[in-house]
Order: C-alpha cells, then sequence, then structure tokens
C-alpha cells in the first residue's frame, strides 16, 4: 500500500498496477485460463479437437479441427458461455466457430524442461509515453515506481497484441 495524493489515504498496490494494464489485460488473462483448461469446458473429446483463440467484441472466437466438431462447438454455445462467466466472470456474449488449424500446446509431461521462449522487447518510446501518462494522473508517484509500471504495460501490450 502506499499513500495516496490525500494525507492519510491509502491505495493498494492492486489498483496502481491495474491502472497500469492495458484495458484488455484482464480478458486476456482469463481467457489464457480458459485455454488451459478448455477440456473441463466442453469436454475431453471436444477439448482436443478445439481452442479458444480470442475475445473480440464479446464473442469468443474458438477454432475447430473440423466442421463436425464446429457444429458440436456452436450447438454448446450457450453452456460454454455459461461455464464461462461462473468459473471465470469472463464476459462473453456468444461463442464463434471457426474451422481451421489448432494452435501448438505445451508438451506435457517434461516437468524438468524449460520451454524455449523469444524475448520480448519494448520500445522505450512506449515506455516513456505511459511514464509521462502515468506521472500525469498521479503527481506525487515515484519516477522510479512509474518508470517499472510503464515497462510493465508496454510488455504487456507487446505480449497481448492489445
Amino acid at each position: 500500500m502506499r499513500r495516496g495524493s490525500r494525507k492519510g489515504e491509502i491505495q493498494h498496490v492492486e489498483a496502481l498496477l491495474r491502472l497500469a494494464m492495458p484495458p484488455r489485460y484482464d480478458a486476456m488473462e482469463k481467457l489464457e485460463h480458459t485455454a488451459r483448461e478448455w477440456e473441463s469446458v466442453v469436454g475431453p473429446v471436444l477439448g482436443k479437437q478445439s481452442a479458444p483463440l480470442d475475445i473480440v467484441n464479446g464473442e469468443l472466437i474458438v477454432v475447430a479441427e473440423g466442421p463436425l466438431a464446429g457444429n458440436r462447438l456452436a450447438m454448446m454455445g450457450g453452456n460454454v458461455v455459461r461455464i464461462l462467466a461462473e468459473r471465470w466472470g469472463l464476459e462473453v456474449m456468444k461463442v464463434k466457430v471457426v474451422v481451421g488449424r489448432l494452435p501448438l500446446k505445451p508438451a506435457h509431461g517434461s516437468k524438468g524442461a524449460v520451454a524455449r521462449q523469444t524475448a520480448i522487447r519494448v520500445r522505450e518510446e512506449d515506455v516513456k509515453e505511459f511514464e509521462s501518462h502515468c506521472l500525469e494522473s498521479q503527481p506525487d508517484f515515484p519516477p522510479d515506481a512509474a518508470q517499472s509500471l510503464a515497462r510493465l504495460r508496454a510488455f504487456f501490450i507487446k505480449r497481448f497484441n492489445t
């Protein structure tokens, strides 16, 4: 917690982090949870034949391997929407199914192996822009904390393409 702009006002760090995150961050984080637990949402057979991709204007975009799996998912759309709302509070109005190639899933069973990931580099001008925005909205905010939040926000925007 940190002191707010008024004397005695305390703000939670979570609230400050939420200010620094891009607008779609919550939905993207919940979508990642959904993707990890997809088989528990649609069942083991459809879970292996489909995957959630994105949320656009309240629509969950799901890719299915073939038209049969796509048709079954389309018919389950209402149940999928209800389950997502109950489990993760994900605000989805409908499910849109497209037939295509499934995204690659990480290999299971290799606990000791670390997946190789490419480094995400953020542009310094984005960091400076977010840092100035942070300092304008919170004038008494420490500059080093503003820079850290700005770098974090730039990272999430680059990582989640928001």
